[in-house]
């Protein structure tokens, strides 16, 4: 497939002022990086089919690769490993050994010029398995001018960008942080202590981060640590609820606020704000991100955004939609800011009952050392006529007793609860639910088991 059908040349010439961290205060300008990472894909090149570009890397080296292929005219496929065959839908998906994925299905085909596919991430499979998520290479034009605009990123601030890049989340933080002319830091691995380190000497001006890095990074500089030579002016969170308790945390540690970052594999970033804001507040809309539903304030309703320009996941025989729905319960508060109540799919079903499932976390979270929660109905495995509510707890000392009390409290049926020390989660940083059901079946002790599971019912 020739660059011509795919404009990169726009997405090569958006970075063009940026450079790659390279090591501690040292870098490459882009232009000798895009080289080299021209080189690496050299050789792969034969591989690529018709535009399909195959990716299992993450960090610099990832970034590298993505940029390869650009330049060669080809749509890379983030596929963040591991994930094997019969973890993703076979209708969208062929995998071929060495060469895991190929697109099988094409709806992207019905636009044309910038709103072709750039890139596909999947969708970070916290509410079932991942999709494709297509991004057009004008929604990647987009999203880096307004990650400039409501961050107030700058030429030559130095941003870590430790959220992964084969996630949407981090790829567009990173683009917005290039686009400014940026000195970015893409780390392969995420080392806590290492890392809380060079934010506490001065090293990073802007941090990307998801939910449980900022919770790391807090443990790993300490209780008794102040900011101490942190230059840090923000730190961009996203892929996840920001608690007021974990936004002061952080702000006590590194002396800088938590600002949030909403927005869907699918999309990009839409919502954010460069200050901490009230739990569950993402802030207004990013320039040109037009609010659907709910339209005015104090309505709540499912969440729907007018992009601006075509979103390929919501391609039709119709032609590609600027139309998201994005199945979030929100409430329109004054001034175009959204207050989010959870999913639209928290709604659980156990017996023919519905059951809050966001009451169920929330309850589960005011119990002491429970960092995050998780409900999720499936079939009981010793059991398999019954549905089960699990409630999944992250922390340290967790009385699992007190759980229970605390969720009988919402109405809710006993649940089976499981305790982590850290919640199984996806590449984006979100509760893998899949993994969670997995350890239903796993070592739990038999008295977590002496519960009345319920009936399952056919749901209407």
């Amino acid at each position: 497939m020739s660059s011509a059908g795919y404009p990169f040349a726009s997405l090569i010439e958006l970075l063009a002022g940026c450079r790659i961290e390279t090591g501690p205060g040292e870098s490459l300008a882009f232009s000798e990086y895009a080289r080299s990472a021209e080189n690496a894909v050299g050789d792969a090149f034969p591989a690529v089919v018709a535009g399909q570009g195959i990716l299992v890397d993450s960090g610099a080296s990832l970034l590298s690769r993505v940029i390869g292929l650009w330049k060669a005219g080809a749509v890379p496929v983030v596929v963040p490993a591991p994930l094997s065959a019969g973890a993703m839908p076979s209708v969208h998906w062929d995998w071929r050994g060495d060469m895991p994925v190929r697109l099988a299905a094409d709806p992207p085909s019905l636009v044309s010029g910038q709103d072709c596919p750039a890139i596909i991430h999947l969708s970070s499979g916290s509410t079932g398995l991942p999709r494709p998520a297509p991004r057009s290479t004008a929604s990647l034009l987009a999203e880096a001018g307004r990650y400039v605009s409501r961050y107030g990123l700058s030429p030559g601030e130095r941003v870590l960008v430790a959220a992964p890049i084969c996630h949407s989340f981090g790829f567009g933080a990173f683009l917005g942080a290039a686009a400014a002319g940026g000195v970015v830091s893409l780390p392969t691995a995420f080392h806590a202590r290492r890392l809380a380190r060079r934010l506490c000497a001065g090293a990073f001006d802007v941090a990307v981060l998801t939910v449980p890095m900022a919770r790391l990074l807090i443990a790993a500089a300490g209780p008794d640590r102040a900011s101490g030579g942190s230059k840090a002016r923000l730190a961009i969170v996203g892929a996840g609820p920001v608690s007021d308790r974990l936004a002061a945390a952080f702000e006590q540690s590194f002396g800088c606020p938590l600002g949030r970052n909403y927005g869907s594999s699918e999309t990009g970033a839409t919502f954010g704000a460069a200050t901490a804001l009230p739990e569950g507040v993402i802030g207004r809309p990013f320039d040109g991100v037009r609010i659907v539903a709910p339209s005015v304030p104090g309505e709540t309703a499912e969440l729907v955004l007018d992009l601006g320009h075509a979103v390929l996941a919501s391609t039709s025989a119709a032609g590609a939609s600027q139309i998201w729905r994005t199945g979030d319960r929100a409430t329109l508060l004054a001034g175009d800011s959204i207050r989010l109540h959870g999913r639209l799919d928290d709604r659980l079903k156990l017996d023919g009952r519905t059951i809050d499932g966001a009451a169920v976390v929330a309850a589960a979270l005011a119990v002491p050392c429970v960092r995050d929660a998780v409900a999720i109905a499936t079939v009981a495995p010793w059991a398999p006529d019954r549905d089960l509510l699990v409630v999944a707890c992250e922390g340290s000392g967790v009385d699992r007793e007190h759980v229970r009390v605390a969720v009988a409290a919402t109405n809710a049926p006993a649940p089976l609860v499981l305790t982590f020390a850290s919640l199984p989660r996806t590449a984006a940083g979100k509760p893998d639910r899949a993994a969670i059901v997995a350890a239903v079946a796993g070592d739990q002790p038999r008295a977590d088991r002496d519960i009345t599971p319920v009936v399952r019912e056919p749901v209407p």
